[in-house]
């Protein structure tokens, strides 16, 4: 009997020292998948701030690293493979708060990263290189829905460290190409190369303008603290993780605040409005400048960095059902049983079937473009929450241990915390235009429903509630 259970144990025990700093970094490099953001957030930014679309960039990569500090002052404490939750219940001793703001990361995960950013997101990608594909073969979105769904979710059951490699070297093949061929831009301008794109000049100093478009420039480095949901599988995890992230963020940055300028600056300060109109505007501009078998690399890149996010949030998302169901909590403990690859199969099985099905209905309903920005609009709610809960969180449990740094553990935090209130206020008033105004009042209402349901299982097992969230390497 003993054996037994001690064989059982084993099972719901994640295969451990996988994953090095880079491996780890590549979930979130896959995650945020630079040349995929550089292809369609730019369009975004460029629409709303014209040529000060660096000056944003790179004031958006600044205030997101108040958001990196927090997550890496934790992943020197926490080591869990839902990250999120434990955090949070560490940091403010709350099972209420783990349940609610902690466990509602996996919308992020799922829903918006997965599902609405990375497969949707493929699939609208295709239908905008060229309408023609779209009249001639309008059930391809469903197509490379169910395809993609089923390579990820093979991936990830084969092990944490395929899926590592292959999101490591596209990675850095997409980092790469965006540096050399921004470089490359930034020569051929030549005299037209000005500190102007990094000042608010373009807009007339218009400050406001400036700060506001932020509140969506921030999205552009989201995923960077994806890899938390894989720390159980990292080389000594306090260590190892801490780096990742550093890493993740610096290769960003790099890639993302390079090209924005390279492209305003070939493309024309005062022009950068008219280039958010265009309908792929970094495949137009590109192929100026660049001969076919280029642009056919960046569109192979931009595809396969999407494919690759849904890989990385997928992963963390199944990591997330597995600590959960360790936990007891919500999910039967069937979901924390390993594979013969050390990895949450079932978990992993489940991830595959709402990743695939939230995709399928939503493209249906909306069509995949509108089902992706009305996913990622829903998920961005709590991906908001959860940073700001963790800030909160970090402030309360330094000054308990009375282990205060003042810039990291308390300024940091609070502009952390200040960033995602005005996050959660300006993105639910005004409410955004039919139908993303209805994914705003859904992650409301699911909030309430997760409220509900921590009290229905406190009045059935409070013992088990009382210790959810506790658990960490």
């Amino acid at each position: 009997m003993m054996e037994d259970k001690k064989s059982d144990l084993q099972k719901s025990e994640l295969k451990r020292e996988v994953l090095g700093t880079w491996l780890v970094a590549s979930y979130g490099i896959a995650a945020n998948a630079p040349i995929a953001v550089a292809t369609l957030y730019f369009v975004g930014l460029a629409g709303l701030v014209g040529g000060a679309m660096p000056l944003t960039v790179l004031l958006s990569y600044l205030i997101y690293a108040t958001t990196l500090v927090v997550i890496y002052e934790w992943s020197k404490e926490i080591a869990a493979s839902y990250g999120y939750v434990a955090m949070i219940k560490k940091g403010l001793n709350s099972s209420l708060a783990a349940f609610t703001v902690g466990y509602g990361y996996i919308y992020q995960y799922l829903i918006a990263g997965a599902a609405g950013f990375g497969i949707l997101g493929l699939a609208s990608f295709i239908y905008l290189i060229s309408p023609n594909i779209q009249s001639t073969m309008p059930w391809l979105w469903a197509l490379i829905v169910v395809v993609v769904t089923a390579e990820i979710t093979l991936i990830m059951w084969l092990g944490v460290k395929p899926g590592g490699i292959l999101n490591l070297v596209i990675g850095l093949i997409s980092i790469g190409f965006l540096i050399i061929t921004s470089l490359y831009l930034i020569i051929i301008a030549g005299p037209k190369n000005t500190i102007y794109p990094f000042t608010a000049v373009p807009i007339n100093n218009n400050w406001a303008l400036v700060l506001t478009a932020m509140i969506f420039g921030i999205t552009t480095f989201g995923g960077a603290t994806t890899p938390i949901g894989v720390a159980e599988e990292a080389k000594v995890p306090k260590k190892t993780l801490p780096r990742a992230l550093l890493l993740t963020f610096a290769l960003l940055g790099i890639g993302l605040i390079l090209n924005s300028y390279a492209q305003t600056i070939v493309y024309g300060i005062n022009n950068m409005f008219n280039y958010a109109n265009l309908p792929d505007p970094m495949i137009i501009l590109y192929s100026k400048y660049f001969n076919p078998i280029v642009i056919g690399l960046l569109i192979f890149l931009v595809a396969f960095m999407f494919n690759s996010s849904a890989l990385a949030f997928a992963t963390s998302g199944s990591r997330m059902i597995f600590g959960m169901a360790r936990d007891s909590i919500l999910y039967p403990l069937v979901f924390s049983k390993t594979n013969h690859y050390g990895v949450p199969g079932n978990a992993i099985i489940l991830t595959g079937i709402i990743t695939g099905a939230v995709s399928l209905i939503s493209g249906y309903i909306l069509g995949p473009l509108e089902a992706s920005i009305f996913l990622i609009t829903f998920g961005s709610f709590y991906v908001a929450l959860g940073h700001l809960f963790a800030a909160i969180g970090l402030i309360t449990h330094k000054v308990k241990l009375r282990k205060v740094d003042i810039v990291k553990h308390i300024i940091v935090p609070l502009i952390s915390i200040g960033l995602y209130l005005a996050v959660i206020y300006f993105g639910t008033y005004p409410a955004p235009a039919f139908p993303l105004n209805i994914a705003v009042y859904a992650a409301w209402g699911v909030l309430l429903l997760h409220l509900i349901g921590y009290y229905i299982l406190r009045m059935r097992n409070p013992e088990k509630i009382k210790r959810f969230g506790d658990y960490s390497l």
